[in-house]
């Protein structure tokens, strides 16, 4: 695979940053905040906080409602699950009470700097993120990645969002690469792998899930990239 490979783009969320880790500390600390939810376990509350997040991010992907309605839509519904009704202003204050907390818990996985510091001054490195703008670049920051990255792509920047080839094709031309010279990391298949194929790059699936799905060049952990980079 290292064949004329100039340029790696880096998913940001659950590839090199353990979102998922991040999201589960904060909800469950969030929620005991709140006497009302103090008989509800942390593993259920976390259940139903993840999936009223991918049901309104979907959402907001397809361009149905905004990233600000996301923030409420996603509080409301996981209040409203046990029967306690918000106005969009109280959504919007705990949301941000959340964000706190989750902004706290941002943390990489344990191998990311190693791989990235192997990478660095071999390749051009890229973040191709989707998300918030603001959200995902005081996410670099606060975890150090900034340093390794010539590009930042991120979806609310410019407007569309992986798998879209659109936002490959400008991830290209920002860092003057071409699509054949790429490769995509990132943990989503449909979202990462299957976009960046459809856009002529080469992908590497971080399949930390174990999914049945069969891929060529699939890894559970970012250091395993190495094999694929004959580095």
């Amino acid at each position: 695979m290292k064949n004329h490979i100039k340029t790696i783009f880096f998913d940001l969320d659950d590839t090199l940053v353990n979102s998922k880790k991040a999201e589960y500390n904060a909800i469950c600390e969030f929620k005991h905040l709140y006497e009302g939810f103090s008989k509800i376990e942390d593993n259920q509350f976390a259940r139903t906080w993840s999936k009223v997040t991918m049901e309104n991010y979907d959402k907001y992907h397809s361009g149905k409602i905004t990233f600000e309605e996301l923030r409420v839509k996603r509080m409301q519904c996981l209040f409203a699950t046990y029967n306690v009704k918000l106005s969009d202003n109280e959504a919007k204050e705990k949301f941000e009470e959340y964000q706190t907390i989750y902004e706290r818990n941002w943390i990489l996985f344990e191998d990311a700097i190693n791989l990235l510091e192997e990478l660095k001054g071999r390749f051009n490195l890229a973040i191709l993120s989707n998300g918030d703008g603001n959200q995902q670049r005081r996410k670099i920051e606060y975890t150090g990645l900034k340093k390794y990255f010539q590009e930042i792509i991120i979806s609310g920047e410019v407007n569309v969002s992986k798998p879209n080839r659109k936002i490959f094709e400008i991830a290209c031309e920002k860092t003057k690469s071409n699509p054949k010279e790429c490769i995509m990391v990132g943990d989503k298949y449909d979202t990462d792998i299957e976009g960046a194929l459809n856009a002529g790059l080469k992908a590497i699936w971080i399949d930390r899930k174990n999914e049945s799905r069969e891929y060529e060049y699939k890894i559970s952990e970012l250091v395993e990239m190495k094999k694929f980079l004959k580095i």
